[in-house]
């Protein structure tokens, strides 16, 4: 998206200072319009006179803003893609999607282009595109960061998050927005079977064995709840259908025809909940929480892959792409449905460039950086 350049300043001297920062076009910088990845908002938009808090403090600690990205339309896919602005080429791949909906974000780091991609995280926005592009993605606690002046699709499960290149600017970043430090070590890692034998033999082997060697107690269970995948996935498809046609209910009444046609086929399905699908799905989110909560509370970390199956190239059918999310998200869920922080990292050596992710008990943030850094990266 050709935004003129606009200088935006930031500190001389920080934790932060010398690290390119790209933003995506949901927050709004000053000195630029916010499109929020459409064609009409962007027509709407004006220039913002005012800077997201959470962009702000990211300047004021040193960060240099490079540029806006493209987002998904409405940040309402995981593909990349954007009927108006295009797609984003996979730097590591270009046959490849790049995943979304942070995709410029994604894009941006992946290439050299910044050194952090901030963008946000509801279905999984921060942690597939950073798995497809071979980077370290933190989807936060939930509701740990400012989210003023951010475009809202699901407020249940937004959340600002990150990407970069390797783990010591994501630490760098979470101590300069005041996450929690800890010196705490998880006693073990979780091995959920049921999540394994969703993947490729090939790839669970690879994980199990990069896992063993983290020199970790691994334990493994049988299920992460009493829900199965699919009734988390539906539970948290209801939520995110009915809060996304909430965001965007005003936007698609005046303007039905500016919205491309699989984002609105999502929020007619949106529109077509009834109050008692959506207080069951909240129900069931309640009680996963509760679930997680007593699962994770003597520092155990889970760890699972970060997608469910291979990206599909950019060229695939629509078809493709609906059954490429829909098998992700039940992963992706997990997170948005706890409120939990998840890191997601490449295995290190790993050919096929697998991504692993740890999730932990909520404000364990910094733990999972530490837990990564010791027992993969040492």
């Amino acid at each position: 998206m050709p935004y003129p350049t606009v200088n935006v300043g930031h500190a001389a001297t920080g934790p932060l200072s010398g690290f390119r920062l790209a933003v995506k076009d949901l927050f709004d910088v000053a000195g630029y319009p916010t499109a929020a990845g459409n064609a009409t908002i962007l027509a709407a938009s004006g220039i913002k006179t005012s800077t997201a808090p959470l962009v702000r403090t990211l300047l004021d600690a040193g960060a240099c803003f490079v540029g806006k990205t493209n987002t998904d339309e409405l940040a309402y896919s995981l593909v990349g893609g954007n009927i108006h602005f295009g797609m984003p080429i996979n730097p590591g791949n270009p046959d490849l999607i790049p995943g979304g909906s942070s995709s410029g974000s994604a894009v941006a780091v992946a290439a050299g282009l910044a050194d952090i991609g901030l963008g946000t995280d509801t279905s999984g926005s921060i942690r597939l595109p950073a798995a497809v592009n071979g980077l370290v993605g933190w989807r936060p606690t939930h509701g740990s960061l400012d989210t003023r002046r951010l475009r809202p699709l699901a407020p249940s499960f937004d959340v600002p998050g990150f990407m970069t290149r390797s783990l010591e600017p994501i630490a760098e970043v979470m101590s300069t927005l005041g996450m929690p430090a800890t010196n705490e070590h998880p006693l073990s890692i979780l091995i959920v079977e049921d999540i394994f034998e969703t993947l490729d033999d090939a790839v669970a082997d690879e994980m199990i064995v990069s896992l063993r060697s983290a020199a970790m107690s691994v334990r493994r269970i049988d299920t992460i709840s009493s829900f199965s995948l699919a009734d988390l996935s539906l539970a948290f498809t209801t939520i995110l259908q009915s809060e996304a046609w909430e965001s965007n209910k005003t936007l698609f009444e005046r303007s039905p025809e500016a919205i491309a046609p699989d984002i609105a086929a999502r929020l007619l399905s949106g529109s077509r909940l009834d109050d008692g699908e959506v207080r069951e799905a909240r129900g069931i989110a309640k009680l996963f929480s509760e679930e997680i909560d007593r699962l994770l509370c003597e520092k155990a970390v889970v760890a699972l892959p970060t997608l469910a199956m291979s990206p599909p190239t950019r060229d695939a059918t629509p078809e493709s792409f609906a059954a490429f999310r829909s098998a992700c998200i039940k992963l992706l869920c997990l997170s948005g449905l706890s409120g939990c922080p998840q890191l997601v990292f490449p295995i290190p050596g790993s050919g096929r460039r697998i991504s692993v992710s740890l999730i932990g008990a909520r404000r364990t943030d910094k733990m999972l950086v530490n837990v990564a850094k010791q027992r993969w990266f040492e």
